[in-house]
């Protein structure tokens, strides 16, 4: 009897361990997504901080052309 109670308490045990390392796997995947997520978050804000600076670097430049076409077609036909 002694050694079925023993056996009851090593599988007890292995179960009680197995639990102990699905939670911990568990845990340590979710940190691992929310580290990921948080990373995509900051890329996205500094993606579109970059895009709205060259967006405005790109209007400037289309209105330097505009203006130096204008000009060229002045210059070239004055009438």
């Amino acid at each position: 009897m002694a050694k079925a109670g023993m056996t009851n308490t090593i599988a007890i045990g292995i179960a009680v361990q197995s639990n102990w390392d699905n939670r911990q796997f568990s845990s340590s995947r979710s940190l691992n997504v929310h580290r990921l997520f948080e990373f995509l978050l900051q890329s996205e804000s500094a993606t579109k901080s970059k895009m709205a600076v060259l967006n405005e670097k790109l209007t400037t430049l289309e209105q330097q052309l505009e203006f130096l076409e204008a000009q060229l077609c002045t210059a070239v036909d004055p009438s």
